[in-house]
């Protein structure tokens, strides 16, 4: 319980003191102080409630304390426990069969406690199973310093990981010059870029050099649809998921082809934390709720209708933008990324919690009632920017330029997306040095064979 008339404000001074780091905890986020959640609603502190379009970061796929999860979570604990002294569990067993069941590519599935967790995983497992060492890789996969190399164009010896940065161009010539050599390649989807065609020419391309192709679907497995990327038609050897997957508890599955799952003794993976079940308790509950007639079709509705309102919010007010995506995780591209903040930011304090990278996250809790809320806020917002802040939205009339689009593809998701010759330059570099390297060095996470 909160302290009697305790504010935001106080306890983010005290987290200053004791835990917050001052960007990640403070900086990059609004000021309330969450108490509580229930369906699209959050509660701070001095009890003011906002629509949550942030989702918990993607953990949260039904809404805040959906009472199926609960109920599950509760149960597991009060009737059976938390963690025993084998990994397997009835829960485990039977959430395994599930996800086989669900996905086409699962002939077997692992578990790990988070995204991060659950991508090394997968790397690990290829990496054991095709006795190579390199890495093909896009977009983020956690925050770890082999996972942060994949957001960058170019070769990292140290951790065996080449970024391609989205290139197909540059995918096809790595492939070409070294692919006898590469474990696999790992992608996280980019849907408001790539349409899934983009994503069954780079499996197709991978089957053809014979190497395993893997999906981070940490956050798209659940959004993108009801059984992710994965399955709108895209083949995969491996495929991860995660956020959404036990609605907001720490659970992340790697499933795939039963060679590859089987690496798992010689990789080496461990974890004190794969023995605890409510979280896959948890997660039967929230497939029973996914899997219910309609439910995923209100919540598409209502990220459309969010969506399309937001954008024409911004062309009434002369704000060129970009609005698109999975209707569960639409993107909103605007002219610059302080602009977006100071809307963001404005929102808030009339009852919103936007995502402030742009990528906004609806959950199966909203109605129209916080679909309106949010866009009644929203409006509110932009209106008093242009007022406030017209040093942001100054010269920003029209289309939102090419040049913007593939700059904010390059600073969000590490995607080099122009066809110029600096893209050749630095494709041919990448191939030669990674031809050329002193295959001596190993890098630190290639599982030793017997």
């Amino acid at each position: 319980m909160k302290p009697a008339n305790l504010t935001n404000q106080e306890l983010v001074e005290r987290a200053r003191r004791v835990t917050a780091a001052e960007k990640y905890d403070i900086e990059t986020r609004f000021s309330a102080m969450i108490r509580s959640g229930e369906g699209a609603w959050l509660t701070d502190l001095e009890g003011n409630r906002m629509v949550d379009l942030t989702a918990a970061s993607g953990t949260i796929i039904l809404g805040h304390r959906h009472p199926a999860v609960v109920e599950a979570m509760v149960r597991q604990i009060r009737d059976f426990g938390t963690a025993f002294a084998s990994t397997l569990s009835v829960p485990r067993v039977e959430l395994a069969e599930r996800l086989c069941e669900r996905y086409a590519c699962a002939e077997k599935v692992v578990f790990h406690k988070t995204g991060s967790e659950g991508t090394a995983m997968a790397v690990r497992l290829a990496r054991a199973a095709t006795g190579r060492e390199l890495v093909l890789s896009c977009g983020y996969h956690g925050w770890h310093e082999w996972q942060l190399a994949s957001e960058l164009f170019g070769y990292q010896q140290t951790t065996g990981v080449v970024g391609f940065g989205y290139n197909e161009k540059a995918l096809g010539r790595m492939l070409e010059a070294f692919g006898d050599e590469v474990a696999g390649v790992l992608v996280s989807p980019e849907l408001l870029y790539f349409d899934v065609e983009f994503y069954r020419r780079m499996s197709a391309l991978c089957g053809r050099y014979g190497v395993p192709f893997m999906m981070d679907e940490v956050y798209t497995g659940f959004r993108a649809g009801p059984k992710g990327v994965h399955g709108l038609g895209v083949p995969a050897d491996v495929v991860v998921v995660s956020k959404g997957l036990a609605n907001g508890h720490s659970l992340a599955a790697v499933m795939g082809r039963r060679d590859i799952i089987d690496a798992y003794d010689v990789s080496g993976i461990q974890g004190t934390y794969t023995r605890e079940v409510p979280p896959m308790a948890a997660a039967l509950a929230v497939l029973d709720v996914l899997d219910t007639p309609g439910v995923y079709g209100n919540a598409e509705a209502m990220g459309r209708r969010l969506a399309d309102g937001m954008r024409d919010v911004l062309v009434g007010e002369g704000i060129p933008n970009w609005v698109g995506g999975p209707e569960l995780m639409f993107d909103v591209v605007l002219p610059s990324d302080d602009l977006g903040w100071e809307i963001y930011r404005t929102a808030h304090e009339y009852g919103v919690y936007f995502e402030d990278s742009g990528t906004q996250l609806v959950t199966m809790a909203f109605d129209e009632a916080a679909v309106d809320h949010a866009l009644s806020a929203f409006r509110k917002a932009v209106r008093q920017v242009v007022v406030d802040r017209p040093d942001l939205v100054s010269g920003s009339g029209g289309e939102l330029t090419q040049e913007r689009k593939l700059d904010f593809a390059e600073e969000a998701f590490g995607g080099l997306l122009r066809d110029d010759e600096r893209t050749s330059m630095l494709i041919e570099a990448t191939i030669e040095q990674v031809v050329n390297r002193d295959r001596k060095v190993k890098p630190v996470l290639v599982p030793a064979q017997d």
